[in-house]
Formats: structure tokens, sequence, C-alpha cells
């Protein structure tokens, strides 16, 4: 369904960027880190962007952003900072929004010029021409527990602000009354006024820009008689409208969607949901030609894993069972118990571990999209009934577990190995103790119990004999399920004392290990501890409420709240959701439903061989001391720089400004630029700006960018915009004032610029503080395999729906070959194989492969790799005597130069020994189409490298730096005035990869120690 995601795939075409898979790599290829900051995504993506995105365009976002940032965070405790994808999500808003205010016509128009030529090539016909109607409604794709919450509060920030109309209401429409009352929690956090409906509301909510929250169920097309709802008549002129979750899969949505749509008349919507792939599909047209217009942005589930985030998961896939219903259902559930019993005992041996990654005791739960089915409460009874068995047979419960870990279970696999073969490998290596089993699940031996809680409503708990509870169920119709139980011959007693078991659940050093229940987990239950899930009642028709389940299992906080998995094999099973369920039809239901997501990834280990470790305490490596940190030791105090010149381009934002009050249409940007002229701040301004607002803005930027140790005064920015440090590059009236909005242009010129200085001045010193703390060490003691898995290997993980299984299954018989594996390969598993590596295979990216952990080499890498192969093996006669390594540099986890200011992590590092004397030499083998010639910071580093070289003063060790280019020299400087001769590119240490004599220069620039002549 993808391809159909027109609007989204325009605004990726100005950036540069084909689709969300294509961003994902070149992260990986260019900043090697899926969860970098802001700043770093605006570079790529300043590298990356189309002519019609400028560099002003991107900063203008980026502020804009970043106050809507600091307004979220105004009233918080715990601060929020925007994921990469996050950031991605608003900045497609922004732009959008932007164009919507400020060129409504003209981006109609590119959009449709996009639309005709992307429908040629996708071969898509169902989609026509966007209208203005179709830009009113934005919708956003993203995986439960991916912040889509937080994404709402920043879009309503950002609606205000570019005000493409004053709203008569603003409405948040959710599915059902818990996640009302969750949303209404959080728009409080987030400081945004708003009422929860409940029955009435005040008529102020429509003033002030109030938001009031209701749910979907409360509104009716014509309200008769009294109670709650409300007629959609109710909220009259144009309205902003959020709705969350708006699919259930339930015979209701039309009548819903008919209510939403009615409400949304000539107004604006923003729709969130993790779920559009379960309402997706070509055979329904008219729903995906309104969500091919609107998807702005999607991050569903696939890319949230593939980028590390929340659980891992496993759900068995048994095929049609040639046992009994009972035998699998007895299986299935003892499965389900030792796999739950596996995470408490992996969670108390590695408590502080857990604690470390924000990982929660382990919960099991057994919930499905309703409790009771249509046959009674029969799934929960036969819960209860495998429960008491468990706890009243021992000798059974042996037998069945004896049976899972030794794979008797008749239970197979498509490859016809037993289902758990390749489970529960905890305990394959000892024994499991029964006892201890009984003591940390159920709190001990004895008779199952039933509670009803009093003082709970809806609420049963499960406790053995006279112990603590061990488990809830949370149920709408007590009564109804009691007079089912007593039926059964099951027995419920009264607890009048205990309050809500399901609250404690959330309680940190909550002993709660079971939940049995269902709507209020899918519909927006808050809770971090799942790790173990039992089905129960997967009806047919209920895939969102399937992806909305899944999504709150696989929820992880992460260290730091990164909501990353921590690769760490100790903690692996806490940071995996196991699926089971007591019966096969439910689980072919739920993999339907996640299938239909692309989510289901085989996981393959490809191990990896270390070289020459006898000489990795002979190879030096730059280091830095992390004890001395630039903000805690240095006081920095603000001053004028001679060396930082730059220009400032608010072209594209002074533009609409000053183009407002000439005719709309009748000037273009191209007659705009014949225009432009370089212009310094104007004195006389100076006076008449508001320094309280830039002095505040300036002031929040330099908390939110962390420059502790600077120190500012008023006069000295007043300094900076009278110096010749910049230039503003404008139209001549640029700095003209006639009015308020000309001030507000001024003023934001004026924060471009020292911004821009800010940033520049407080990089320059924190390189230099960072290279006087430099100093060599040996990479024996940073080991080169330290950016791969504990085993040492590569993760790669293909899409198992993608039909690939000729590909899985050769990769598989791959890794067990270590002899082949050693070998080129440009097919099944494309690698390379050169004996000067430090570990060898090197895996090379591949389209068929879904991700490649650490990330595979690209074109330009595997260029170079080969090259310098191919040289070295036939040349060796002319270097008798000298040694050459070779190390895939991983920067944030591998070893090498990784100065935190220098912005430049060089993808190998190569020795050149020879004796006691050694070249360490820094290569980035790179495209450069988007390089702005030899001033590039990146070609400057060889020049900086040999001053880093001289200050630490070891006469035996040289530094050098390399950009190996594979954009051609012709394509790099094709339309440029007075471009540099290749020859002054090759003096600056960037060679051309398509020039056959690269390494070969390359090496009579190390031998000579000067620059290329040859």
């Amino acid at each position: 369904m993808e391809k159909y995601h027109v609007l989204n795939k325009y605004i990726f075409s100005l950036l540069g960027i084909n689709d969300f898979r294509d961003l994902q790599q070149k992260l990986q290829e260019q900043l090697k880190d899926v969860s970098v900051g802001a700043g770093n995504i605006i570079r790529l993506l300043d590298n990356l962007r189309k002519d019609k995105l400028s560099e002003a365009d991107l900063l203008r976002y980026n502020s804009n952003i970043q106050s809507y940032v600091e307004a979220i965070n105004k009233y918080r405790r715990e601060l929020i900072s925007l994921k990469y994808f996050q950031y991605l999500a608003v900045l497609f808003t922004d732009i959008v929004l932007d164009n919507l205010k400020n060129k409504k016509k003209e981006f109609l128009a590119e959009l449709n010029e996009f639309l005709k030529s992307y429908k040629q090539k996708q071969d898509i016909e169902i989609i026509d021409e966007f209208t203005e109607k179709d830009l009113n409604k934005l919708a956003f794709w993203m995986a439960t527990g991916s912040g889509k919450t937080l994404i709402m509060h920043i879009n309503y920030y950002q609606f205000l602000r570019y005000k493409i109309f004053s709203p008569e209401s603003i409405l948040l429409i959710t599915p059902n009354e818990g996640l009302s009352k969750q949303h209404f929690e959080e728009l409080r956090k987030s400081g945004i006024p708003c009422q929860l409906y409940s029955g009435s509301f005040s008529c102020d909510f429509r003033n002030d820009n109030q938001l009031l929250v209701i749910e979907i169920t409360k509104f009716v097309e014509e309200k008769k008689g009294d109670g709650l709802t409300l007629s959609v008549s109710s909220f009259e002129g144009r309205k902003l409208i959020f709705v969350d979750e708006g699919h259930k899969g339930k015979r209701e949505e039309q009548k819903w969607a008919a209510i939403r749509n009615k409400l949304a008349e000539n107004g604006f919507v923003f729709e969130y949901s993790a779920t559009f792939g379960q309402i997706l599909s070509e055979r329904n047209q008219q729903t995906l030609r309104e969500y091919a217009k609107s998807i702005l942005f999607d991050y569903s589930y696939k890319y949230f894993y593939l980028d590390g985030y929340g659980k891992d998961f496993s759900v068995l896939n048994v095929g049609q069972p040639k046992i009994s219903d009972q035998e699998f259902q007895e299986i299935m559930f003892v499965a389900n118990l030792l796999s739950f019993y596996e995470q408490l005992l992996v969670y108390e041996q590695n408590n502080n571990l857990a604690k470390e990654h924000n990982i929660e005791r382990p919960l099991w739960i057994f919930v499905g999209t309703t409790v009771t089915g249509k046959e009674g409460n029969s799934d929960v009874i036969q819960i209860l009934e495998l429960i008491n068995k468990a706890i009243k047979y021992e000798d059974w419960l042996k037998k069945c577990v004896n049976d899972i870990l030794q794979g008797n279970t008749k239970l197979k696999n498509e490859e016809g190995l037993d289902v758990f073969s390749d489970k529960f490998t905890y305990f394959k290596s000892r024994r499991v103790n029964i006892d201890d089993l009984y003591r940390n699940v159920f709190y001990g031996r004895g008779s199952l119990c039933i509670y009803e809680l009093k003082n709970s409503e809806g609420e049963l708990g499960l406790k053995i004999s006279e112990k603590e509870y061990f488990g809830v169920i949370n149920i709408g119709d007590v009564s109804g399920f009691k007079k089912q139980l007593e039926k059964d011959g099951i027995s419920i007693e009264q607890d009048a004392i205990s309050t809500s078991l399901f609250e404690d659940i959330k309680r940190e050093g909550s002993k709660i290990n079971l939940l049995i229940g269902a709507k209020k987990f899918i519909e927006g239950w808050d809770s971090w501890r799942v790790s173990s899930m039992g089905l129960l009642n997967i009806g047919t028709g209920h895939g969102p409420q399937i992806i909305q389940l899944f999504g709150r299992g696989i929820r992880l906080k992460g260290k730091g709240m990164s909501l990353k998995r921590s690769k760490r094999n100790e903690i692996h099973p806490l940071e995996t959701l196991n699926i089971y369920s007591i019966k096969a039809d439910y689980l072919s239901k739920f993999l339907e439903a996640i299938r239909r997501e692309d989510v289901e990834f085989e996981t393959i280990q490809i191990p990896i061989e270390p070289l020459h470790e006898n000489r990795w305490r002979t190879l030096y490596i730059l280091s830095k001391d992390k004890n001395k940190k630039f903000e805690e030791e240095k006081v920095l105090k603000f001053d004028i720089d001679d060396k930082i010149r730059f220009s400032i381009d608010p072209l594209p934002k002074a533009s609409v400004y000053l183009s407002s009050e000439r005719k709309e249409g009748k000037i273009t940007k191209e007659k705009i630029k014949e225009n432009v002229q370089s212009s310094k701040f104007p004195a006389d301004k100076m006076d008449i700006l508001d320094w309280d607002r830039i002095w505040q803005e300036v002031c929040e930027i330099k908390v939110a960018k962390g420059y502790w140790n600077l120190v500012l005064d008023r006069n000295g920015l007043k300094r900076l915009l009278l110096s010749n440090r910049f230039k503003v590059i404008g139209l001549p009236d640029i700095f003209d004032i006639k009015r308020k909005e000309d001030l507000l242009r001024v003023e934001e010129i004026a924060l471009l610029v020292i911004k821009k200085y800010l940033d520049l001045f407080y990089e320059n010193h924190a390189k230099r503080f960072e290279t006087e703390n430099l100093y060599y060490t040996t990479i024996g003691t940073q080991s080169p395999l330290s950016a791969f898995e504990k085993e040492y290997g590569y993760t790669i993980q293909i899409d198992k729906t993608k039909r690939k299984n000729d590909l899985i299954t050769g990769i598989k018989k791959l890794a067990k070959d270590l002899i082949e594996l050693f070998n080129d390969d440009d097919k099944l598993l494309p690698r390379i194989y050169f004996d000067r590596l430090l570990y060898v295979p090197i895996l090379l990216q591949n389209k068929n492969i879904d991700k490649i952990s650490p990330v595979g080499l690209v074109d330009s890498e595997y260029k170079f790799v080969k090259g310098l192969r191919e040289y070295w093996n036939n040349n060796q006669d002319k270097y008798m005597g000298v040694e050459i390594y070779l190390l895939r540099n991983y920067p944030f986890s591998g070893v090498g130069f990784q100065l935190q200011w220098a912005k430049f992590y060089p993808d190998f590092i190569m020795w050149v020994k020879e004796n006691n004397k050694q070249t360490i030499v820094f290569i980035d083998p790179k495209g450069l189409i988007h390089s702005k010639g030899l001033h590039d910071e990146k070609i400057q580093f060889s020049k900086e490298i040999k001053d880093i070289e001289k200050g630490l003063k070891n006469s035996n060790i040289q530094l050098e730096s390399f950009i190996l280019s594979v954009t051609s020299y012709d394509e790099l400087v094709k339309g440029r005035n007075n471009p540099p001769t290749q020859k002054e590119y090759e003096n600056n240490h960037l060679l051309f990869l398509d020039d056959n004599s690269w390494c070969e220069k390359l090496f009579t620039c190390l031998k000579n120690g000067v620059n290329i002549t040859v």
C-alpha cells in the first residue's frame, strides 16, 4: 500500500529522498545511527534536499520546531526531546501548512505535476488530481509507542502558528472513554487548554483555542431526547478536528466515518492511527484514494521495529495441529507459563541491568478483542481451569514441561521441527525447579481461590489459599461471569477490603503477575510491563484492534527513555514479547493481521572472524579523555571571532512578507532572485528591535542546545549584528520597515544571524578543547569488534511476508559454512573478503535484506575496498617491509576519530606500518554531489589533522585524512563557475574513484609525506 501514499512521496521528493526506507539507509550511511538528534537530521537533509527547499527553509522550520517543543515542555518535569522520526513528522507538517498558508495554488499545481509523473512510474491509475478540499486533512500512520500523541500536541501548536483559518471549535475525537481521559491528562501536560466532555461543556471552550475531548460514540446525526449524546449540528462554523484511532474494524465504522466527515466540512482534520494497514486495500478504492492524498507521514511498525524501537516479538506459527484441541490447549498454556517463568528468572538475575534500561517486572496477560466471545466466557474459564490444573497436578505440569523442553510436543513448524526446538534456551542448560516456579508465579502451593473485589467494580482477584494475590481478571459483566462460573462448579468468594488490583499493576513493586482482560488494554491502558501474552477471542474483522493490542504489548521504555532495545543478550528475553494462544485459530488470525503490517522478520546471525589479533596492540588510534567535558571544564565568554564568516539567506520567508503587497501569482521566485543582493544589518534598526524577545529566544536556544558554559551578554549580540562577520542575502528592501510584519521579519533575520554565529562559535571552541585533550592508545584497548553483538557477528533481518523463503534458507545454510562465508559473493549475501581487514567478511547493503546490523557497505565503500585489495595484491613488491591493516569503522560504537564537533566520522581507518613507524589514515568514500568545493569542512579536515599530529608530538606516528569521491570530477564541477582543477582537489586529499590511478596517488602521498604530484 505504501506506493499509494502520494502526499508522503511528494514531501520526500523535496528532500531528495525516495521513501522512508531510503531515508533509513541514508541515515545509516551518512550519520551511522538513526537515533541522532535534530541537528544531524537537518545537516543530512540540507545535503540531500532539492532546489525546491532551501537551507533557509530548513533553518526556519527548525526554529519553529524548537518553539513547539518548548511549548509542550513548558509545564513538564521530564522534558521531551524529539526522536528523529518525530522530528520528521513535525517537519513534514510545517512544510505543508506553510505552503497551504502562503502559496496554496502553487503548491497544488506542483503536487499535481508530481502526481502525474509518479502515476506513470508506479503504474497506478486510481488516484485522481488533488483539489483544495483534499488538502484539508493530514493523516499520520505511526506505530503504537512511537509518540503520535506528542505529534498531535505539536500539530495543535503548528496549526495555530500558521492560522490557516480561525476555528470556531477544536475537537479531539477518540474511540472510547478511557482514551478520552488519557488524552485529557496528556494535553494538560503539554499546556494545551482543554475540556473533557462528560454530558455538558462550557461555551468558553470555543474561546482561547480550547480543545474539547469527546468520544465518537457521543455523537449522533440528530439528537432525540435526553442523554449524553450530542448532535453534529451542536458545533457550527469551521472546525479543527483531531481524530485518534478512528478505525475499529466494526460495522459502526461507516456510521462513525459519516459523522466525522460531517463535522469536518469546511474545516481541517489531523488523523492518527497505528492501524491504517488493516483498512487500506486495492479492493476498497474509495478509502484508498482518500488516504493516498492525506497520509503525510508513515512510520508504521515495520519502520519502528527496524530502527530498533520497541520489543522484539515471537509468535508461534503452528499451522493445523495434528493433536486434539485439549492437548493443544494444555501444551500452549504450559509453554506460555514456562515463557513467563523464564522472564521472571532473567529479571531477578539481571535486576540492575534491567533497571538501567527501564525494564519493569514482567507481566503475563490473557487478552482479546472481547473477553466473552460467542460461547459465553468459555475462553476465560478454560484459562482458569488450566491454571487450577497446573497448581493442583504437579506431575502433569512436570510432564508437559519436559515434553516442551525435549521437543516431544507433536507440534511442528514449517520445517518439520518441534515448534519449541529453538525456544527456552535459558532452561536447556538448567533443570526447571517446579517448586521455584510455583513460588515465583503463584506465590506458593495450595488451592486456587477467586475473589470478587467489592471496592473495585469489574475485578476478580486470583490467589492460592491465603497467599497474596498473583492475578486479576478485569471484566465488564461480573454478574454474568459469576453465573457462568457457578454453572461450571467454580465458587467465588468476597473481598470487601482490598483496593483495585488492576490499578496496582502500574505501581512500582506490584506483585501482580497475571492479568486477564480485554478492552482496557487495547483501548488505552498505559502499562510497560507486558512481556508474555495469551490470546483470547480473536475474531474475524478485528485487524485494527489486533494491531493496537500488539502495539501496546511491544512498547519499551529503553535506556534513557530511548524506546530502543538494548542489544544486551542478558536481558533479551525481557525485551521480547512472547505470544501464545490456547486455540490455533486465534494465532492464525493474529498472524494474518500482523502480516498486513509487513512486520514478520526472519533474524539470522552471520559470524565474523577476527584477523591479525597479534598486531592489535601495535596499532595506534586517537582517543579522547572521556572524563573531561568541554561544558564542565571551560567557561566560554561570548566574543566576536575574526575567523568566523558566513551568509544568511532568509529569502523564502522574506518573500512571503514582501510580496504580500503585490498581486498574488504575479511575482515568482525567479524574478525575486534576479534582484537579490548581500547586505549588512542596518545600524539604524537596532534600537527598534524587541530585544527582550530576542534575548529570551537566544537564552532558550542556549539551554536547548546544551551550551551551559557559554556566557552571553546583550551588548555582545548587538556588536555581532553590527560586525562584518556575516552577510544577509535578500531583496533591496529586505530591511525596510513599514508595518508590524516588517519589524517581525527583521527580528527573525537578527535571530537567524545570532543562532548561526552561536553554533559556529561554540563548535569551534568545543573542537579546539577536544583536540587539546587527545592522546594515542592502541586498538587493542578499544576492540575493533565492539560494534557487533556479544557473539561478534552481523544480525540480518529479512521480511518473511515477501516470499523470500529460498533467500532465507540459503543464508541460514551459508552462516554455518565458514569456508564459503569468507569468500566474495554478489548474489545470495553480498560481501567482500580482504586479508588485510581486521575482521572478515564485510557485508554489503542489499535491497533483498531489510536490515543489516551493523550496516553493510554502500557502493562507494565497496569500490574503495575492492580497489585497495586489487592494488595491494598487485603491488606488494613495491612495499617490501610495509604492512597495511584496514578497519571498517562504526562511529558511536567502533573505534577511531570521534570528535563530537568535528562532524566527520570516516568509514575506514587504514594503518600503514613500517618498523616502528606508522601512518594512521582516515578514509571516507562518499558521493560529493552536494559538496561546497574545496572549502567543505570534510576536505579541509586533511589540514586540521596535521595540526592535531603536531600537537601530539610523536615522531613515529603520522596522521592523514582522505576523501574518496564516487562522484566523478566532471560531474562534481558541472555548472560551476571557475571550479578547482582536479589537481587542486587531489592536493587537498580528495581523490576520484573513477580515476584508475587513485590508489597509486594515495600511497605515493603517504610515502612522500607531501602533496600529490603524480
